[in-house]
């Protein structure tokens, strides 16, 4: 898709008629805009949104028509607000025309209608034709989906939104993007069809219909599944936040620490303290360690250090039992019983007389073997008990050595804890009020940060204990339902949708991971060009994105708001999908109208928060991101832009106010072409 002109009339602070035409040269592919604070930038910008979709999301008034045309309305009379938009899509002319109308009431208000879209068509023949209306909505969306104009029509408000994203450590931005733009959402939709936790899944349904074949235990069970499995995603999505708060009092606490080092009085103090946390840190750990290693102990060996003397008064009983041994390993008396009816051996040997030795013998036999004896079920016994009491042996010993040392740990960290305490108090005595200040800040972070660990834990907690109760539900549901002869066909139909379900999660995953590592490889391969290699990032499976800031040789989950790191990302990000939509097209030739080189891509302010070292990196990139690159900015970055991409500029406009005094009125001045 290349943009070729851009028509208003009456928009926003663009009172009269106004226009903007778009290089469409293949070298010089830059056309820039530039505009004074307050004189309509971002309005251009989200004026193709508007053109092509009626969205106003990023207007707070929803009112598009000039403030100016709506106070000189009289009674009675209309006003219209037109967005012309002329554009070639797979070789086709395409204008497309959207109007709004607004009326004046007896009232004094002014309403408006729904805004009207009409498409024309031109042809190479030089034919022109105007679009069925019905077929309006599906012509914008053949040419560029609502969902993924967003990747290529950025706004500085969406701009700010991901900033913050980034800055908190995680993006919803890029996950969507992943899912969307590369191809995912179908799966996704599929898996969400067959999700066997949903009740309106396929899964869902059919076990509804097997809840009212079955009895009421089964239906009890499955009510467990379900509201164990609300209450783990209310549980994860409590984590989550509590994830983020963490993050954020970790860092607040780190601040607070490097700030009371400033001060000479308190500093010793402080570097005694900071030492004393991390050891606290270390000796938490290794405690948790320990009771780690004895709960997984005790649940393994608890039983069989219990029943060990009943285990061994067992073992005497049987010692001398004339019936062990005798038995043949693996075979019951359904075997001799076949055998004999079917009157020859596995050997071959004839077994139709009752009388011969071969029909004497296997009758022996079946005293023996299950289930008219237990001999070899006892010698079986036998074994299993004495590798039980060897595997019990050391238990008490181990048990109470992992108790001591978890009591010497707990004594250590009450120590560190009360020199701790006791520092805190000497900072506090301090008469320097900003220490004071920056003291008590940090007490009352560490007690919330505590708080927010040990919920984080019980959570967590509770998610294991309701997965093994979902678990625990399953089986026994699968073990009733296969006793109820006319469910087994909804069971074998259930087997089917999750092995589907199954096949689809694995493959999601593999797609979803490949797709954001090579989403991870683009953004890092551009910060080669704008940071010279000095910054890397990571996306990990929840989407939260670390930084490497190689440079500095520090690293930090979430990224200082106050420099161009997060925008960095987020242009990156924009690169990153451009060229993997670019990959999926030649991958699969029949998506080819979906996403091609040709879309253009159109920015406000991109660089309003770069240094100029940054700047003239940035710019050596954009022209190369898309076929044709649209840039609003302002004039005082617009300068600097202008000197690092003049070769690459080939129509330049700027938007200023006609009148200071007037910000609803703003006129649009070519330039020329460069």
């Amino acid at each position: 898709m290349l943009l070729k002109k851009l028509s208003l009339i009456n928009f926003r602070p663009f009172k009269g008629e106004h226009e903007i035409e778009f290089s469409i040269d293949k070298e010089k592919n830059v056309t820039l805009v530039m505009a004074e604070n307050g004189a309509g930038k971002t309005t251009l910008a989200q004026a193709f949104q508007w053109a092509l979709y009626g969205k106003t999301d990023g207007f707070k008034n929803k009112s598009v028509l000039n403030s100016i045309v709506e106070k000189e309305m009289i009674t009675g009379s209309e006003a219209n607000v037109v967005a012309k938009l002329e554009l070639e899509h797979n070789d086709i002319d395409y204008t497309i025309i959207r109007k709004q109308i607004y009326k004046k009431d007896i009232n004094g208000i002014v309403k408006s209608d729904n805004s009207e879209l009409e498409i024309f068509t031109k042809k190479d023949d030089g034919q022109t034709a105007i679009v069925n209306s019905l077929k309006n909505i599906s012509t914008i969306f053949s040419i560029l989906p609502e969902s993924l104009s967003k990747y290529f029509f950025f706004d500085g408000e969406r701009i700010e939104k991901m900033a913050g994203e980034v800055n908190s450590g995680k993006s919803d931005e890029f996950k969507m993007a992943v899912q969307n733009i590369l191809g995912l959402t179908a799966l996704t939709k599929a898996i969400e069809h067959l999700n066997p936790n949903q009740k309106n899944s396929v899964i869902g349904r059919y076990n509804s219909q097997m809840d009212a074949a079955g009895d009421q235990q089964t239906r009890e069970l499955r009510d467990a599944i379900y509201s164990s499995s609300d209450k783990i995603e209310q549980n994860n999505d409590r984590i989550d936040k509590i994830e983020e708060e963490i993050k954020y009092y970790q860092s607040e606490i780190e601040k607070a620490k490097t700030e009371i080092l400033q001060y000479a009085d308190v500093e010793k103090m402080q570097q005694e303290l900071n030492q004393l946390n991390s050891n606290l840190v270390n000796e938490q750990q290794v405690k948790n360690n320990i009771i780690s290693t004895l709960m997984s102990n005790f649940t393994k060996q608890t039983y069989n250090y219990m029943s060990r003397k009943l285990i061994q008064d067992a073992l005497i009983e049987l010692k001398n039992t004339d019936n062990i041994d005798k038995g043949i390993p693996s075979v019951r008396a359904e075997t001799i019983k076949f055998l004999m009816e079917r009157k020859t051996c596995l050997c071959g040997n004839d077994l139709s007389d009752p009388t011969s030795d071969a029909v004497i013998k296997l009758t022996e036999l079946l005293k023996y073997i299950p289930p008219q004896s237990l001999g070899t079920a006892i010698a079986q016994f036998q074994e299993h008990s004495n590798n039980s009491i060897k595997a019990s042996e050391n238990y008490y010993r181990n048990i109470e050595t992992q108790i001591s040392s978890i009591r010497a740990s707990g004594n250590k960290i009450a120590d560190i804890e009360h020199q701790i305490g006791e520092i805190d108090k000497s900072i506090l005595k301090s008469s320097n009020t900003k220490v004071t200040d920056l003291k008590n800040r940090q007490i009352i972070m560490e007690k919330n940060l505590k708080d927010l660990t040990v919920e984080l834990t019980n959570l967590k907690g509770n998610n294991t204990y309701l997965e093994n109760k979902k678990r625990d539900a399953e089986a026994e549901i699968s073990r009733l339902q296969m006793k109820i002869a006319k469910n087994r066909l909804l069971e074998e139909q259930m087997e089917y949708a999750r092995a589907a379900y199954n096949k689809f999660k694995q493959t999601y995953d593999y797609q979803e991971a490949n797709i954001r590592e090579s989403l991870e490889s683009q953004i890092n391969e551009l910060f080669k060009q704008i940071y010279a290699g000095g910054m890397t990032i990571n996306i990990d499976d929840k989407y939260k994105i670390t930084s490497y800031v190689n440079e500095l040789e520090e690293n930090s989950s979430n990224l200082d708001a106050n420099t161009a790191k997060s925008y960095s990302i987020i242009f990156a990000f924009i690169v990153g999908v451009i060229n993997l939509a670019k990959q999926k097209v030649m991958e699969r030739s029949d998506n080819a109208s979906i996403v091609t080189d040709e879309y253009p891509l159109v920015m406000d302010a991109p660089l309003s928060s770069f240094d100029q070292k940054r700047i003239k990196n940035i710019c050596e990139v954009i022209p190369s991101i898309a076929r044709q690159v649209i840039i609003f900015i302002k004039d005082s970055d617009g300068n600097i832009a202008k000197k690092e991409m003049k070769d690459k500029i080939g129509i330049e406009y700027e938007v200023s106010l006609k009148d200071k005094e007037m910000p609803v009125d703003s006129r649009i001045t070519k330039v020329g072409e460069i």
